[in-house]
């Protein structure tokens, strides 16, 4: 079985269009989403859309969380962010909803190994690096809570960093997708390949980091367009690939 596992797409319609068309070439099985599908980026709507059309599974991210959350708390009277505010106007009551819904992680089994799949952490959204403390990276194997597959995992398998990464510790396996549509490494999108067999153990287990160019100046003059909030730290972020700090008032 051959699994495409992408995260962060950030609302970039040109990086995801890319990276699906480069998935299509090569006969993938199933596409998993790992969460942050929107934020940031001027195609809220239209990647979400896409990611539900073309997924097998969607997973809730640290943005998705926030939106919706920030969406109850409009619903109440309180204030809500422009940035939140922005989004949900675009998404909708409808996607608002259906994205509520999305699940925290989700498991499959390659070549003898169970692979476990979130969007930051298995039970929140703690933000882990490759150069965390050793607990705080061990803590990515453990199972989430009510999950009803208690096991460790053999394979954790997470977004939300930006950065793409490959870890054996104590015998077991942390991979990191990277970003589709804000990678703040270099500046081309990123997902990530898995092969295995679902139920020979001793079949090969294969990973692939894949990194494609896309047109960044098409979703720079789209997010002009569509006035993205922080635009300027948005074109700094796709342009240098490096992590613009926003202020609290931003």
């Amino acid at each position: 079985m051959k699994l495409a596992l992408i995260a962060d797409i950030h609302a970039n319609l040109p990086a995801f269009e890319a990276v699906l068309a480069d998935i299509d070439r090569r006969g993938i099985d199933r596409i998993l989403c790992l969460g942050d599908m929107v934020g940031k980026g001027p195609h809220p709507a239209e990647v979400f859309d896409l990611c539900m059309a073309r997924c097998a599974e969607n997973l809730i991210g640290n943005w998705e969380f926030g939106i919706t959350h920030a969406a109850r708390l409009g619903q109440e009277g309180e204030p809500v962010h422009p940035r939140m505010r922005w989004n949900i106007d675009r998404l909708g009551p409808q996607r608002l909803a259906a994205i509520a819904r999305l699940p925290h992680s989700c498991t499959c089994t390659l070549s003898g190994r169970l692979v476990r799949m979130f969007h930051a952490h298995p039970r929140d959204f703690s933000r882990y690096f490759a150069d965390s403390p050793l607990e705080n990276r061990l803590e990515l194997f453990e199972p989430p809570d009510g999950d009803s597959n208690r096991k460790p995992s053999d394979v954790a398998v997470y977004g939300d960093i930006h950065h793409p990464y490959l870890q054996l510790l104590r015998g077991r396996m942390i991979l990191n997708t990277g970003s589709v549509g804000n990678p703040l490494d270099i500046t081309q999108a990123s997902y990530l390949l898995l092969e295995g067999d679902p139920d020979d153990p001793a079949a090969p287990f294969t990973t692939a980091f894949v990194r494609l160019p896309y047109d960044i100046e098409r979703t720079i003059a789209e997010a002009r367009r569509e006035a993205v909030p922080d635009l300027e730290g948005y074109i700094a972020e796709l342009r240098e690939a490096r992590y613009f700090r926003r202020t609290p008032e931003n």
